[in-house]
């Protein structure tokens, strides 16, 4: 069963990725601009007037962090989804914690962005990295798995499918 489940996740990452990123595909780009847009503006509603300025957050003068591609939530969200579907278990439930998770990450997603814009004016160029690549990769990470593990182990019967 465990190599049906990662020969299938491999299938449906490959899939999403291939659909919903891949620079080439038709359908990536509407989604990817969607989330984009929407992370943009509720960072513009969160931070000062003025920050964020097209895809990018000014630190000051001299600095901006560049909202980019990756960013936009939708990497941890297909990887997360590939693993909901790769799961044998009914399609209700797929669906439901589909969404809950993808809901989840997406804000989680959000508060990373301000951690790592709020860490960075306070710390210097030198905070970025940590506050990104270990402080803010960690918590979207924690947060997949916990959701996957919460689908994988809370049993069919507390929820209705």
């Amino acid at each position: 069963m465990a190599y049906r489940f990662a020969l299938m996740y491999l299938v449906w990452l490959g899939v999403l990725f291939g659909v919903f990123y891949w620079d080439l595909s038709p359908l990536a780009h509407a989604p990817n601009a969607f989330l984009q847009e929407g992370l943009l503006s509720v960072l513009d509603a969160g931070l000062r007037s003025g920050q964020v300025q097209g895809a990018d957050i000014w630190i000051n003068p001299h600095y901006k962090l560049i909202i980019g591609k990756a960013c936009d939530g939708a990497i941890p969200v297909l990887m997360y989804l590939a693993s909901i579907l790769a799961y044998p278990t009914h399609w209700k439930r797929k669906m439901l914690w589909g969404v809950a998770g993808s809901v989840g990450l997406l804000l989680v997603n959000v508060a990373r962005i301000f951690i790592v814009t709020w860490s960075v004016m306070e710390g210097g160029r030198g905070a970025f990295p940590l506050s990104h690549d270990v402080l803010g990769n960690a918590l979207l990470m924690i947060t997949g798995l916990g959701m996957f593990y919460g689908f994988a182990r809370v049993p069919r019967t507390q929820i209705r499918t």
